[in-house]
């Protein structure tokens, strides 16, 4: 397939060509990017040019220059109750999740690389959001120099693999030694108990195994299971089976090991709008100064709602908040 260059493309190459400074070739390049037609012919002209422009900005970096500093697009502010990045090799459907399950303005295409930048969004579950960042696909030919910090930034991920894919068995070690020679273990884990300055990173991970749907998918799965084994936890998705996408949104929330609770006035209606993220474990001492910090000095005791309790219950300071319990404080 031919590339079909455009005319603003053709120039900033012409520009390129003639710079006489790192700033002026990086200039071009992100042009250059910029104006690139996106589309299978372009794939490696794309990955090049990505490659010159991350070994610009290496060097421009180490002289103490200012435009390898550029890099606000990879980083993303964590909304939410916590952050989840995409991760895969190319056409492995990231986008197709996000797009799927959030609002994100994602571009979803039948060829690779088609993420340039991260893209995040506000996948919805019961009551509260997690945040999906679609991530630049995974390769052997390239890898964004970029991307991870921005991996290492993330609370857990989602590894796609595409159960469509003929190499679908290998994708899941090609992305993991990929990230393991930049010190990233992607590992089966909870969010809340995995420890986070460490090196590696051990980033808690799910192999979600996409195109559900595809000819011959089961048999494909139940190979990738033989093929992972123990070392992940996979849950096979469709894009089109809507309760394939609500079995990844109860997924990512038990990844974090989180509970949700509702704080309630004496004599007053709960408030059910805004929840209270908690740990696993949290006793109603720090539900307690979540609420209010003032809280924890003058509390009392605590009357609880909640599975397994008589309404009102009166529970000890050290009682483990379940996920939706309905909490009164009293204070002292």
């Amino acid at each position: 397939m031919a590339a079909n260059l455009s005319q603003p493309y053709l120039e900033a190459e012409q520009r390129y060509r003639s710079a006489t400074s790192t700033e002026d070739k990086i200039a071009a390049l992100e042009q250059m990017i910029t104006e690139l037609p996106k589309h299978k012919g372009t794939e490696k002209i794309y990955a090049d040019l990505k490659t010159k422009l991350a070994k610009l900005k290496k060097g421009a970096d180490k002289k103490g220059g200012g435009p390898a500093r550029k890099t606000s697009e990879y980083v993303i502010e964590r909304e939410g109750a916590g952050q989840i990045i995409l991760l895969g090799a190319p056409n492995t459907g990231k986008s197709s999740i996000v797009g799927a399950t959030t609002n994100a303005p994602v571009e979803i295409t039948d060829y690779p690389f088609a993420t340039r930048k991260p893209i995040p969004g506000a996948m919805k579950f019961e009551d509260i959001r997690i945040q999906l960042v679609d991530g630049p696909s995974i390769a052997p030919e390239f890898f964004d120099p970029f991307f991870p910090p921005l991996v290492r930034l993330a609370d857990a991920a989602l590894l796609c693999v595409d159960l469509s894919s003929p190499d679908c068995l290998d994708q899941p070690d090609q992305i993991l030694k990929i990230l393991r020679e930049v010190k990233i273990e992607l590992v089966a884990g909870i969010v809340a108990d995995t420890q986070r300055n460490t090196s590696p990173r051990l980033l808690p991970t799910l192999l979600v195994a996409t195109k559900a749907d595809a000819e011959d998918a089961d048999t494909a799965l139940e190979l990738l299971r033989e093929t992972v084994g123990a070392r992940l936890p996979i849950l096979p998705i469709s894009v089109r089976q809507p309760e394939t996408l609500a079995a990844l949104a109860r997924a990512c929330f038990d990844m974090f090991g989180i509970v949700r609770a509702y704080s309630k006035a004496p004599g007053k209606e709960p408030d059910m709008s805004a929840p209270f993220i908690l740990t696993r474990g949290s006793t109603v001492l720090d539900f307690a100064q979540r609420v209010h910090k003032d809280f924890l000095a003058r509390f009392g005791f605590a009357r609880v709602w909640g599975t397994g309790k008589y309404d009102g219950q009166r529970v000890a300071r050290d009682y483990a908040v379940q996920d939706r319990d309905v909490i009164e404080l009293h204070m002292s």
